[in-house]
């Protein structure tokens, strides 16, 4: 259980997040790039940062982790009982590959308006994509890579279409989970940022191009 976090408001909610997943989790990491603004004494492996690495830190210390599957996760997500048990059940299901909460399909080069996604609380039978985010649940064999050029805005995607172009992902359905207000923060959520959508739509079109069509 792998979780990133930096110097917002979210610092708030993380002691309680952190609770949540250790309730599921018996190993529960934080990349702390809040440059020394979060303390906590809860039973985790905190990792400090003095300066903020973004989201790619959870890449990294992926790879840190002894466990079977890792769960990587935002910071602006409460899981429920049950999640974990879920997103493996899914995993199952589908019979491997990476699942997640929330999902794209692909269907041309705009990001925003040539895919459609999907979330988990929203379907009752997992359904193939070809990109899955908020929280994803993966095998080992899909953690190694190189971080080069991971920029915050598109570290989902260089993870999934320039690494792991051809690894199976879903959607599995489950309610267990919550986004809480500060995800739909203007300042902070990376999908409401322009220069942001930029970065991640100039990143999608290439590898779409590359990737995807026959």
């Amino acid at each position: 259980m792998v979780i990133s976090t930096y110097d917002n408001s979210r610092l708030g909610s993380l002691e309680y997040i952190l609770e949540a997943w250790l309730q599921q989790s018996s190993e529960v990491l934080l990349c702390d790039c809040s440059c020394g603004r979060f303390k906590t004494t809860l039973p985790i492996v905190h990792i400090q940062f003095n300066q903020d690495l973004g989201n790619k830190t959870r890449h990294a210390a992926s790879l840190l982790t002894s466990n079977d599957f890792i769960i990587k996760a935002d910071d602006d997500l409460m899981p429920k009982p049950g999640l974990i048990k879920d997103l493996h059940e899914g995993w199952l299901e589908v019979g491997g590959g990476i699942v997640g909460l929330l999902g794209r399909t692909f269907e041309g080069e705009n990001y925003i308006t040539q895919t459609t996604s999907y979330r988990a609380n929203s379907i009752n039978a997992p359904i193939r994509v070809d990109f899955v985010g908020i929280t994803t649940f993966t095998p080992r064999n899909y953690l190694a890579f190189d971080l080069k050029g991971c920029l915050n805005p598109i570290e989902d995607l260089f993870w999934q279409m320039k690494h792991f172009p051809g690894a199976p992902k879903w959607v599995v359905p489950t309610k267990n989970f919550e986004l809480l207000p500060e995800s739909e923060n203007p300042d902070e959520a990376l999908y409401k940022n322009t220069r942001a959508q930029r970065i991640r739509q100039n990143f999608y079109r290439e590898y779409y191009l590359r990737n995807y069509i026959k």
